[in-house]
Formats: C-alpha cells, structure tokens, sequence
C-alpha cells in the first residue's frame, strides 16, 4: 500500500514538475536558437505537455471547461503577437481587450452557462479589464539602464516572470487542498513549464526591452488568471481568497513602478505570497481535519 502511494506521488511530481519544466526547457532552447525573441513559445509547450498529463482526457474540440487551456494557449501567442508586432493604437486595445475577454470567457463559460450570457460576459470582460490593467502598470516600471552589470539588467527583466513563478506556485498548494487538485496540480505545471523558460531565456537574453517584456507577461497572465479565477468558479474557492492570489499577481509589477532595486522587488514578493497562501490555506483547509 504504501509502495503504491509512494509510486503515485512520483507520477504526480514527474507530471506536475520535471516533465513541463524539460520539456519548457528544450523547447525554449530549440526556439531561441531559430528565432530569437521566440523563445516563449518553450513556456507554453511546456504548459500543453503539463495540461496533456495532468488532465489524460484532454480533447480538441474542447469538451470540458479544462479542455479550452489548447485554445487559451493559441489565443494567449496570438496576444503576445498583436502586442509585440502591432503599432499601439486604439483599435489595437481593443482587439487586445477583446483576445483577453474571449479567452476567459471560453474557460469559465462552461462552468456559468447555467447563470445566463450576462453572467459569463461580466466575467470575462472583468477578467479582460484585469489583464489590461496590468500590462499598463508594467509599462510604467522604471527601466534597467540604472544597473551597473549586464548580469543585474538581465536579472531586471525576468522579475515580472519569476513573480509569476512565486505567485502560481503559492496558490497551488491552497487550490489543491482547498478546491481542485486538477487545478491546483495546472498551477504547478504553470510555475515549472515558466520556470524552464527562464533558465534558458535568462542565458539567451531573448528580451530586449519593456515593451517586448510587457507583452509576453500578458500573455502569460491569460493563462495564470484563467486558472486562478477558475479555482473560484470551477473549484469553489471562496471569491476573497481568489482575489488574494490575484492581488498577489500585481505585487511584483507595483514594486517595479517604485524601485528597481532587485532585493526589494523580490522580497516584496515573497513577503506577500507567503503571507496569502499561509492565511488562505487556514480559511480553505477542511474543517473535520483540524479535529
């Protein structure tokens, strides 16, 4: 018995972590030696291969509310594009809103098709409206010209990533726990498949400026918040704690706009995501368990 746990948390571990986080890794590799500034395409394969894994009934079409990440990943690259590409304009912020909100509108559609169009039209704009409003808070961050070593303004430019790695990877455990170890479980597969990435984006230098750096974090967050707003509509976390974790999400971003000192945007992060997830793990934990 106790073989056969150990054996499926081995599974669990090699699904979740290592497999995402290699397959980021040699995707980014390949990518970044063809196309330089591509590499991100490597955070996203490894995310599929993770979703492939973790969720063995993946179907496209999508059938379930999980099944519509294959179709967030397409339209999250399809962001990342239009923002890196496009010339910045008033139709191309609209078409951007409308990329955001038409993504969380397919993966929480399912799951509120019961509570009307309104509903899940509310939701997804919001959630839209929340995306937007962070790559225009990362816009706004100071630059990396300041540091003195190519080291430290490389470093800069991956902050917003690694926030993201410290944000998914505190919510997981509180997910799954709490609401869904599926979910929970996509969280870690979040955290390595970036984590991958930016081993091999970090010796690359594959960013170049803040604009570029704003764009790929957007897209990115399409894929972070459709799974954090799906641990409240999917798997019942509590609306306060899912919107905890996303203000965790906008932690990073609000201390770049103030400092560029890498101690503080880091420990910053790490303070507040230890913080929620220690809180949201006691509001979330199962009350016969304490007992």
């Amino acid at each position: 018995m106790y073989d056969q746990a150990s054996n499926t948390n081995i599974i669990m571990l090699l699904n979740t972590a290592i497999y995402p986080f290699i397959a980021a890794l040699i995707t980014s590799f390949i990518v970044s030696r063809l196309a330089r500034g591509a590499s991100l395409l490597g955070g996203f394969a490894g995310f599929a291969v993770g979703l492939g894994l973790v969720h063995p009934g993946l179907s496209f079409p999508p059938n379930q509310a999980i099944d519509y990440y294959s179709m967030c990943i397409l339209i999250a690259i399809i962001v990342w594009g239009c923002l890196t590409l496009g010339k910045a304009s008033a139709a191309l912020n609209v078409v951007v809103l409308a990329l955001f909100s038409g993504s969380f509108y397919l993966l929480l559609n399912p799951v509120l098709t019961h509570s009307g169009m309104v509903v899940s039209l509310s939701w997804a704009v919001a959630c839209g409206l929340t995306v937007s409003f962070y790559y225009l808070i990362l816009n706004k961050t100071k630059n990396s010209e300041t540091f003195q070593t190519e080291g430290q303004r490389r470093f800069y430019k991956q902050i917003p990533f690694i926030g993201f790695v410290i944000v998914a990877g505190g919510a997981a455990p509180v997910v799954s726990i709490g609401g869904s170890l599926l979910i929970g479980q996509l969280l870690g597969v979040f955290s390595a498949a970036l984590s991958g990435y930016l081993v091999i984006n970090y010796f690359t230098q594959a960013l170049n400026d803040k604009a570029s750096n704003a764009a790929q974090s957007a897209a990115l967050l399409l894929i972070l918040g459709g799974l954090l707003t799906q641990s409240h509509v999917l798997a019942d976390i509590p609306l306060y704690v899912t919107l905890m974790f996303v203000a965790n999400a906008f932690v990073t971003p609000v201390i770049m706009t103030l400092s560029n000192k890498l101690k503080h945007i880091l420990i910053g992060q790490l303070m507040f995501t230890v913080a929620t997830s220690g809180l949201s793990l006691w509001l979330v934990w199962p009350a016969g368990s304490l007992y």
